[in-house]
């Protein structure tokens, strides 16, 4: 068997069944933060300081403000997820490759990119907008 089907098998494995993007449960500790290519991160909600949605449409961005880094989502229907966020009930984040968008539903968050950044290295960049 090839390297590539053993990668996706075990991706598959962790992945939850769901095409969903974000779960959402009662209040939770932890934001758990998944890329597509493997990346994974955990960020206690009490470090959580903002967020910032800007844009509409299929041409969202959410940015997410911890004490030490900045998470960028970008995709649609993102301000969906503000309610869940402001309650500390968001327990998970992926992102999905653009070829399951027509697959999922089109009343929830698709999150096409997720980064994680410094806030130490966003603060020296250009003045935001929020």
């Amino acid at each position: 068997m090839s390297t590539l089907q053993e990668t996706l098998r075990q991706r598959r494995a962790e992945q939850p069944n769901s095409r969903s993007c974000d779960t959402a449960e009662s209040p939770v500790r932890a934001l758990k933060i998944q890329v597509w290519n493997g990346e994974k991160w955990v960020f206690p909600w009490s470090h959580f300081s903002a967020a910032c949605h800007q844009g509409s449409g299929e041409n969202e961005q959410l940015v997410l403000s911890f004490a030490n880094h900045e998470v960028v989502l970008e995709g649609a229907r993102l301000a969906l997820l503000l309610p869940e966020i402001a309650s500390f009930h968001l327990d998970s984040l992926r992102d999905m490759p653009t070829k399951f968008r027509s697959q999922a539903d089109k009343n929830e968050p698709f999150i096409t990119r997720v980064s994680v950044r410094s806030a130490l290295n966003s603060q020296e960049s250009s003045p935001k907008t929020c």
